[in-house]
């Protein structure tokens, strides 16, 4: 009886001020206005006043009286009282009403009533390769690339007077570069999916980007070509060290193996650890080399190593030490844009597999895209290999 005076009193109300306003009388609706502060307010009161149900929360209390009504009236029951609640929050075919009980719409029907979850996610930080940044990236639809090259650099020739010139040999071609495929995936259980407090779909993007990404930089840095991307390292200009331990004169001599043409966009590569060592080196005092560093004071903005920014590149050979062992490859200089060219698929395919799993409630989703990567000019590039 109670709820329906109160029905009844906010029904009122409302077709007072609704007439108020209607023939603009602003002394009627200040009035009806201030009735309505009345009912909010005494509305709250009668909710602070009333008991609490002993060790049971409002939240609890309607779960209960929810799996009562579904006991007994079945799915029908649950909407018919729940379902014209303010919804809060809709996933697939879920629903959450704003006491927090919630029904399946589609299936068969089930209450939830999950813990409190944070709407963050703490995870394992994954180091991204910087090679997509400074690297030529080209689109394609076609199952390979071909970038054009000149293979011979063309010269003139002096000649005598009355001579006949000779023809220039020019050796033109291209590099095939082929896309492979690339596939990754993602599970979740039904739990995560109907309980989730924070946004499930843009976690799986970007547990599938960063599968990808990873992947991708770990190839272009050292793959061999067979069914992956070839990476960089072996296939570009090599320079051998003449010692196992990284000095500033390995890196001063590094550089100058690079034509002018090419350092003018050129780019440091380096593990970050050897990245700390390299610091180390040219900040020291003994050395007097503290002009060749420039630290960068701006986010996004790399810090530059003899005049070239420096990017760290997690899939070199890193040690903080700087005592390498024979053969490691701890940093590439270069015009990467010029010298290595990634190709990048159109296309995008994903698969949601609800059956693989379905005896343990699990989804799989499987993403496959297709990326492809070379060397084009290995003059453009160098590496810096260890040797003893």
């Amino acid at each position: 009886m109670a709820d329906a005076k109160v029905i009844d009193s906010v029904r009122s109300a409302v077709s007072g001020l609704k007439h108020a306003i209607d023939t603009g009388n602003k002394e009627m609706e200040a009035k009806w206005q201030k009735r309505f502060d009345e009912l909010e307010f005494k509305y709250q009161r009668v909710q602070a006043a009333k008991p609490a149900v002993k060790g049971r929360t409002a939240e609890s209390t309607d779960f209960i009286d929810a799996v009562k009504l579904f006991s007994k009236g079945g799915l029908a029951a649950v909407q018919n009282k729940y379902g014209e609640r303010k919804v809060t929050r809709n996933v697939a075919s879920e629903q959450k009403s704003d006491n927090l009980v919630r029904f399946d719409i589609t299936g068969a029907g089930a209450l939830l009533m999950p813990a409190e979850m944070s709407t963050d996610i703490n995870k394992q930080i994954v180091e991204i390769s910087p090679v997509m940044q400074v690297a030529k990236v080209v689109d394609t639809s076609a199952p390979s690339y071909k970038q054009a090259q000149r293979n011979t650099s063309l010269s003139a020739s002096w000649l005598a007077e009355d001579t006949a010139a000779s023809k220039t040999s020019d050796a033109y071609g291209f590099v095939d570069i082929a896309v492979h495929k690339l596939a990754a995936r993602v599970a979740w259980t039904i739990e995560q999916e109907a309980d989730a407090a924070y946004d499930l779909e843009a976690e799986i993007n970007d547990s599938v980007r960063e599968q990808f990404e990873k992947s991708l930089g770990a190839a272009f840095i050292s793959g061999n070509g067979v069914g992956k991307p070839q990476g960089m390292v072996g296939n570009v200009t090599n320079y051998d060290s003449s010692g196992l331990s990284l000095t500033t004169d390995m890196l001063i001599r590094t550089q100058a193996q690079l034509k002018d043409f090419y350092r003018r966009n050129a780019s440091w590569m380096a593990n970050r650890l050897t990245y700390g060592y390299i610091r180390s080196l040219v900040l020291s005092s003994t050395n007097g080399l503290e002009y060749t560093w420039e630290p960068s004071f701006q986010a996004d903005r790399p810090s530059r190593l003899l005049g070239s920014p420096i990017f760290e590149a997690p899939d070199l050979a890193g040690l903080v030490s700087g005592s390498f062992t024979d053969g490691q490859v701890p940093v590439l200089y270069g015009d990467f844009n010029y010298g290595y060219t990634v190709v990048r698929h159109t296309d995008f395919y994903v698969i949601r597999d609800i059956y693989t799993e379905g005896s343990s409630f699990v989804t799989n989703l499987y993403a496959m895209t297709r990326y492809g990567g070379a060397v084009v000019r290995d003059e453009a590039i160098v590496e810096l290999e260890m040797t003893s």
